[in-house]
């Protein structure tokens, strides 16, 4: 008789970095259920995003491919996401969110029953996707002063209206709506926004982590600031956007032991992901929020629990997230996608010895002109970056010891001893850029193939 295949939920929370759970050592009580849910299941301590915003980390995480490298943001072409491989073996799949560069626009609907991007609930947002895809293709605003539009909106529109965002309270509930009709055989996926700046935190939750209270109009002053002066952040602000972001954190967490509460009896039958997309920075290398590819960004949780996974397991290599989609449809059973460019991790969870491998991490900011392009080893970290013309002119280098200079403050571009590495991150980069090159001219050829088979002959 053949053994059910589990149900899976993966909850992917924006801006989450690694280092404020408690199960990877932060010394707050952030996470308890996030933290239970590790010590049932396997906890990778080395989880590497490979984007270093929304846009360009999604793609590995859903459909196990890279970003481009010119532009970032949607799944599209011939690559299978992990909602379609699912459905075909027989799923019920369904998505709740409120994040516009998830939305469908974007490609992201693609193999889900039920898609819920949110957008027809927050119009505003909806309005500013389409004047940016419309400004671009009609070659008007440029992406510079779209950039500098959206910097001076942001503050006064999440002062006034609120982050239009649905709370992790509203997902959870979407959520736990369908289950109620889906209790077997489902792929359900959550997005959670509200760790994501602004830092806009239920009181009840900040007072765990402060004892002075903090007005509304005081957060949205003090975000302002972490936008347009962010040099002249006092210690002691940044010490109260810390509090914020980890009240955030707390609020998600309670979410989440909501959720996983009310499974019940089929949570035993179901694997439970959690990860991120990316983390925020908070004036480590003088920025704050996500334009960086440092390791506040880019290490980011991974944890999985369920059927099939043995508990108390801590993986200490690295690994991609653009692994993630493989590795769940390894756990399910189901044969390995020929599109997919990560590889499962079930045999690294079973403890079995693997090949190191290097990951490259992307994140480009057209408001800036640049393109920023990581290459991370346990050890090792080189990035480079970009500007995003066609020259695609190398601005600066930066490379780090990781084992000696954690927190990546002493570059060693140029020295002897990063020379070896240098020159093997430099090869892979290029290695990848033609690899990008060569699929997108591919699929270019296939479009242009399947519209002349709709040519009528003559």
């Amino acid at each position: 008789m053949p053994v059910p295949r589990p149900n899976i939920i993966l909850i992917t929370i924006d801006s989450l970095r690694s280092d404020h759970l408690g199960c990877y050592g932060y010394h707050r009580n952030t996470s308890p259920n996030i933290d239970s849910l590790a010590s049932r299941g396997v906890l990778f301590r080395e989880a590497i995003s490979n984007g270093g915003h929304t846009p360009d980390a999604f793609p590995a995480i859903l459909a196990s491919v890279m970003p481009q490298v010119d532009r970032a943001g949607a799944v599209s072409g011939p690559e299978t996401t992990l909602a379609e491989q699912l459905k075909e073996a027989g799923y019920q799949t369904a998505s709740y969110h409120s994040n516009p560069f998830l939305s469908r626009y974007y490609g992201y609907g693609r193999g889900f029953d039920t898609f819920s991007d949110s957008m027809g609930e927050l119009s505003l947002i909806k309005g500013r996707i389409w004047m940016i895809s419309q400004a671009k293709r009609r070659g008007g605003l440029t992406a510079k002063a779209i950039g500098k539009l959206a910097r001076i909106l942001r503050p006064i529109l999440f002062h006034f209206v609120r982050r239009p965002i649905i709370t992790a309270e509203g997902i959870t509930n979407q959520g736990l709506t369908w289950l109620k009709e889906h209790r077997e055989g489902f792929f359900l996926w959550l997005h959670y926004m509200d760790v994501h700046h602004p830092y806009l935190p239920q009181a009840k939750y900040l007072r765990e982590f402060r004892s002075q209270p903090i007005s509304r109009k005081k957060m949205a002053r003090l975000y302002r600031k972490m936008l347009k002066d962010p040099g002249k952040l006092s210690s002691s602000e940044v010490a109260t956007l810390v509090d914020l972001y980890d009240a955030d954190i707390r609020y998600v967490d309670d979410c989440i032991g909501s959720l996983l509460d009310s499974l019940g009896e089929e949570l035993a039958d179901t694997v439970v992901i959690v990860t991120a997309d990316h983390g925020d920075e908070f004036g480590e290398h003088g920025r704050y929020g996500h334009q960086s590819l440092y390791d506040g960004i880019v290490r980011v949780p991974l944890i999985m629990a369920g059927p099939g996974i043995k508990g108390g397991i801590v993986v200490k290599q690295q690994v991609s997230l653009i692994d993630l989609a493989p590795t769940i449809t390894d756990l399910v059973g189901l044969d390995s996608v020929t599109h997919f460019q990560g590889q499962s991790l079930l045999p690294v969870m079973k403890g079995q010895e693997s090949t190191p491998r290097g990951t490259i991490c992307i994140l480009n900011k057209s408001d800036w002109g640049r393109r920023f392009i990581a290459y991370r080893t346990p050890n090792w970290k080189y990035i480079r970056t970009e500007s995003l013309d066609e020259a695609s002119t190398v601005l600066s280098e930066e490379v780090y010891d990781l084992r000696n200079d954690p927190q990546e403050g002493h570059n060693l571009h140029g020295s002897e001893e990063a020379r070896a590495f240098e020159l093997e991150a430099v090869n892979r980069i290029l290695e990848f850029k033609q690899l990008k090159r060569e699929a997108k001219t591919a699929n270019e050829m296939e479009r242009i193939r399947a519209r002349l088979k709709k040519i009528p002959k003559l």
